[in-house]
């Protein structure tokens, strides 16, 4: 038996076959061999987003996520995705604007997207006050894959020399949660095409066609705070088996305006399409703006 089918088995056990069996699986990931990488930037400034919440980017690689953390208006939350046949790890920065803590959280996700490991590590720069040392919070979470906790460990550290701590007072935050993979908050710009289900699609490019005009306004509203606000953008989104959209995300965006990517997001969130067989279906629509006329042309190559 292969090495790489046994973390599999691991995975899939759900915590029987030991925390040792689901860390083999979520280093492999980690390590990147042969992973599928996805590197993303929450662009409007929101801390710990839940699902549908922020603005999220999809960047070229990490070292464009490492330039833009390092420039004038660093993301607060970033994201890097490691996906194997084994596992996806899923690594997150969150940061308050302040500078007064960080929190970076690596989640581990099953070949089937349930959770399988969550190691959060808390640092709280001003936890003892004044020319005191912060406090570093380290915690791990193993879970079955029916979501119920089968071990926990949590520790806290002095920020400055890593020694380890005793019982010690300081404003903690819990690990933000995310139980499947289709519960991340890039969700929508992160769901393989292969997991879309039968749709209509003249029922769906009809639907988003008869709005075209209100995404039009929101490009003509941007365009008084950018106006030379133009190029290509790409929405993606999954429709249910009610009609409702979920999991929205931009796939690409040239624009970078934070204006039209809230106006829109609200827009397309609230329609309904034709309902998905199968259960849902994930889309996505271009959109290119030409600021010279204010011109919207889109649905050239929908898939």
């Amino acid at each position: 038996m292969t090495p790489q089918l046994l973390m599999l088995m691991a995975l899939a056990g759900a915590g029987s076959h030991g925390s040792a069996s689901v860390d083999g699986a979520c280093a492999a990931a980690a390590r990147g061999a042969g992973a599928e990488v996805h590197v993303f930037a929450e662009t409007s400034g929101a801390v710990l987003p839940k699902a549908r919440e922020g603005e999220w980017r999809e960047l070229g690689n990490e070292a464009e996520l490492k330039s833009l953390a390092d420039g004038e208006k660093p993301p607060n939350t970033e994201a890097v995705v490691r996906k194997t046949r084994a596992a996806t790890l899923v690594s997150m920065y969150f940061q308050d604007a302040t500078g007064d803590w960080a929190h970076v959280v690596d989640y581990c996700f099953r070949p089937e997207g349930s959770l399988a490991r969550v190691k959060g590590t808390f640092n709280s720069y001003t936890a003892a006050g004044p020319g005191k040392p912060g406090v570093r919070r380290r915690r791990t979470a193993y879970y079955d894959d029916a979501g119920n906790v089968v071990r926990f460990q949590s520790r806290a550290f002095t920020l400055d020399t890593d020694k380890p701590l005793g019982e010690v007072e300081f404003t903690d935050a819990a690990d933000p949660l995310y139980p499947n993979v289709r519960a991340l908050p890039f969700w929508g710009s992160l769901a393989p095409a292969q997991e879309a289900a039968p749709l209509d699609p003249d029922g769906a490019v009809a639907t988003v066609r008869e709005h075209v005009p209100a995404i039009k306004a929101c490009y003509e509203r941007a365009l008084h705070k950018t106006p030379n606000l133009a190029g290509k953008i790409v929405a993606r989104w999954t429709i249910d088996g009610a009609g409702k959209v979920s999991a929205f995300g931009w796939q690409t965006d040239e624009m970078h305006s934070a204006a039209f990517n809230a106006c829109a997001k609200r827009l397309i969130e609230s329609l309904r399409f034709p309902p998905a067989k199968g259960g849902s279906v994930t889309v996505s629509f271009p959109f290119v703006f030409d600021n010279a006329d204010a011109k919207v042309s889109s649905l050239t190559d929908q898939r």
